[in-house]
This record gives C-alpha cells, structure tokens and sequence, in this order.
C-alpha cells in the first residue's frame, strides 16, 4: 500500500482502516494540529458512528479498491 500524507485528505472521501478493510468510511473533518481525521460510516444495523483517527492508521478507498480489483488474464 502506498504511503499517505495528511495533506492527501480531505473531507469527503472515502477512506479504509488499515486494519479492518470491511467498513468503509467518510472524512467529515480535518484536525491539522494533531493530524487527525473524523470519520463517519454507518454499520450493518443503520446506526451512524463517528470517530476520530491518526491519517497513518487510514487508507484512501481510491487506491485500496484499485489495488483489489478482480484482474482477468487471457492466454
């Protein structure tokens, strides 16, 4: 996975968590002081959640989802 940095963020995109690629969220805010993002995403019963995490802990759903992809190959 490529290297991000907090400038490559901004609000309203979609991001993963490194950790948990399932869940995908929405930058709702910028916090440069700290260089931490709020995340918004909602979870298999409609509930919406918030949290606040460091931009190293994320990855952008652009490039995970590009990275994922079903690849067909012909011989």
């Amino acid at each position: 996975m490529r290297e991000y940095k907090f400038e490559d963020f901004e609000i309203g995109q979609g991001v993963y968590h490194k950790s948990n690629t399932r869940i995908k969220m929405i930058v709702v805010g910028k916090q440069p002081e700290t260089y931490e993002l709020k995340c918004r995403w909602v979870d298999k019963d409609g509930n919406r959640l918030e949290d606040v995490y460091l931009f190293a802990e994320l990855v952008k759903s652009d490039d995970h989802d590009w990275d994922n992809r079903i690849r067909i190959t012909t011989i």
